[in-house]
């Protein structure tokens, strides 16, 4: 069997919502979904009186249309029966080291958390570690005031920006994105964080890493797989923790169970490596910020449509700063 087909990975978000071909793609996405989701009570009726349109068609049945050059037309929907929807380009598979491509699960219950939370993330300054290709991102900019939008490298980074671009009829004109590329295994202290993208726009300016510094809520969506970077995300974490304002991470994962030969059990080592970090962490004080580690139930309301087992974790780390 060919290596590259078998080494490929799948969420299966889409098992519970249905995607379409995107025509004409050049191949950096290939399938655009349509997220629908619940909305809280309070939301519905804050956004109501601002979200009905005259692009908005009473008779969409759920169907994507396209342009003539085979672009996605995002038409702003009339709160009903408190839905909303939002619009994402992506990736069906990918080979591991393209996984932010594709939209998992743990998005979705994120996205659910700062639903659930929106009170806390209105008018906030926001940070998306592994953005991907946006959701948690978009989901974010219904109430902050500004959300820094991070991953590496420039094919998931267009994709994520074009995303916010397709549901600008849903954020409205307030919003405010920017999205640039943090590298968390070359990440050694706020000017030395950018990758070696000289002249793209995704590169992080001094404006971006005073924003990287003044974030108050940071967010983390399906980050934990692979060790390393496990590693450079809980170092690049607590250096940007460690720096005031205090700040407050909320992170999911998945705790994927494998078969191996070496133990000749079923285990999740990726699981296990991120609960040796979480251990470290907690209680830990570096230069008078001492850091926080708890595992959030996730008993909240669920507003978008997957999967919610007993595997997919909510976990909050937090900064408090000595007076």
């Amino acid at each position: 069997m060919d290596g590259n087909v078998s080494d490929k990975v799948l969420s299966d978000v889409h098992v519970f919502t249905p995607h379409e071909t995107l025509p004409d793609t050049d191949g950096s996405v290939n399938r655009v979904t349509r997220f629908y989701f619940g909305l809280p009570s309070d939301v519905c009726r804050e956004l109501s009186a601002d979200t009905v349109s005259d692009t908005s068609d009473p008779n969409d049945d759920g169907e994507l249309l396209f342009d003539d050059d085979g672009d996605v037309l995002v038409t702003r929907k009339p709160v009903t029966e408190n839905k909303q929807v939002i619009t994402i380009e992506h990736m069906m598979e990918t080979q591991l080291d393209d996984v932010g491509l594709q939209v998992w699960q743990g998005c979705l219950l994120l996205c659910d958390f700062v639903l659930h939370l929106h009170k806390e993330f209105k008018g906030s300054k926001v940070l998306d570690l592994g953005a991907g290709v946006g959701l948690t991102s978009i989901v974010a900019g219904l109430f902050a005031e500004c959300v820094l939008v991070t991953d590496v490298g420039e094919t998931v980074l267009s994709a994520s920006e074009r995303n916010i671009t397709l549901n600008k009829p849903l954020l409205g004109e307030d919003s405010t994105f920017r999205v640039k590329e943090l590298h968390w295994l070359k990440f050694s202290g706020p000017k030395l964080s950018c990758s070696d993208m000289r002249g793209c726009r995704f590169k992080m300016t001094e404006d971006d890493h005073r924003l990287l510094n003044n974030v108050s809520l940071i967010l983390a969506a399906e980050v934990i797989y692979d060790p390393d970077l496990t590693d450079a995300f809980f170092s690049m974490a607590t250096q940007v923790m460690s720096r005031p304002p205090a700040k407050t991470l909320y992170m999911t994962l998945e705790k994927r169970l494998v078969f191996t030969v070496a133990d000749l059990d079923v285990v999740s080592p990726a699981y296990e490596h991120f609960r040796e970090m979480i251990q470290e962490l907690s209680g830990l004080c570096v230069d008078g910020v001492t850091f926080h580690c708890c595992q959030i139930h996730c008993d909240f309301p669920q507003y978008f449509t997957y999967d919610r087992h007993k595997h997919l974790e909510l976990w909050q780390i937090s900064s408090t700063m000595a007076e």
